[in-house]
């Protein structure tokens, strides 16, 4: 029995030890990247807590960045100064997501597109603006749409998330996914757990790092390692990863755009099939998504696309090379959109406000 209660002692120690080690290394390890990887932007104070908003370039036509699953603002890197060359571009980080505080609130597209509506005042986001997303949150663009129809001039949307492909491998009812709880649940709190032990952080700098759609930019890197190990990043990712079937229904009720202009990209390269995937299985999931992504921009009168941009794959279309051609056809698709008018009470003044300082649960197509 002594042997017993010795080794339990023992292992309690060691575990106390590496729990403290953790902390240690995570808290030290965000200390040096608040030091040598300082934020662009800067934090905007909506409903008691801090968002992070980087805005670059200036113009009458603004336009605003939303970024996929896990990821935040660094995802903008190559896409925001190019596009800012003809107009002001900010992009911002979702809570617990990049340099954004973490809150205790709903991950669904509802909340999300609540708080960006609630975001654009502090931040001297001047309606009606773009809304540019990716991915996740290209999705979320859809869902703004829908609530908030006349903040917007026009939509882009890059490789949004299929809302058939992640609620295939939902096995309830479309009451089920709206019912799916708001806050964070079991997998968040693990992810934030992960984060607050440093074990995102030695995963993001030493197992699987991420970096291969930066084609070696060193700043950009740098960045991304320091936003996806700071501790409340994988919880929210998680939370938000829970909230996919949930979210996709409120894609569908959503519905078409209708008169709002809409651009919508396509990767050129489908990514790695799942398995039991077939080359038959997976041509006719490509068939299957392309005419969704066709149907969206024919939902809109004013609708173009899908543009497939050649070599690209659904990350390099925002991150890498392939991003200049995707700028391009956003700049030549925005020189069409009719000249802005600001709401009553903008003005071109208030959009410059805060500029920076520095000028599948399915593979397939997770969001």
């Amino acid at each position: 029995m002594r042997i017993v209660l010795r080794l339990l002692k023992w292992a309690g120690l060691a575990v106390l030890a590496l729990v403290s080690a953790g902390l240690l290394y995570q808290q030290i390890g965000a200390l040096i990247d608040e030091r040598t990887v300082p934020q662009a932007g800067r934090m905007v104070e909506v409903a008691g807590h801090g968002v992070h908003v980087t805005c670059m370039g200036a113009g009458a036509r603004t336009l605003v960045l939303d970024a996929g699953l896990g990821a935040a603002s660094f995802e903008w890197y190559r896409l925001q100064p190019a596009l800012a060359k003809a107009a002001r571009v900010c992009a911002f980080d979702r809570p617990g997501q990049g340099a954004s505080d973490a809150v205790a609130h709903a991950y669904d597209g509802v909340t999300a597109a609540d708080e960006l509506h609630a975001l654009l005042a502090p931040a001297g986001i001047a309606a009606p603006f773009v809304y540019v997303g990716h991915s996740l949150g290209a999705n979320f663009a859809q869902i703004y749409a829908s609530r908030y129809p006349h903040d917007l001039a026009a939509l882009v949307l890059i490789e949004p998330g299929v809302p058939a492909d992640v609620l295939e491998d939902f096995h309830g009812s479309r009451a089920d996914a709206l019912a799916l709880p708001a806050t964070c649940g079991g997998l968040c709190i693990a992810g934030w757990i992960a984060g607050a032990l440093g074990v995102t952080r030695f995963v993001v700098n030493h197992v699987h790092t991420g970096t291969a759609s930066f084609d070696g930019d060193q700043a950009a890197i740098a960045r991304y390692r320091a936003d996806a190990a700071r501790t409340a990043m994988a919880g929210a990712s998680a939370a938000y990863y829970a909230a996919l079937p949930k979210i996709m229904v409120q894609v569908e009720d959503a519905g078409r755009p209708g008169p709002l202009p809409v651009l919508v990209f396509a990767s050129a390269i489908a990514p790695p099939p799942d398995d039991g995937d077939t080359p038959a299985s997976m041509a006719a999931w490509r068939r299957r998504q392309l005419a969704w992504f066709a149907s969206l921009a024919a939902g809109s009168s004013h609708g173009e696309g899908p543009i497939t941009i050649p070599g690209s794959t659904h990350a390099s279309l925002v991150m890498g090379r392939p991003a200049a051609a995707t700028a391009a056809a956003i700049a030549a698709f925005l020189a069409k959109l009719p000249a802005p008018a600001l709401h009553p009470g903008a003005s071109s003044a208030a959009s410059n406000v805060g500029e920076s300082a520095a000028r599948r649960p399915n593979r397939r197509n997770l969001p």
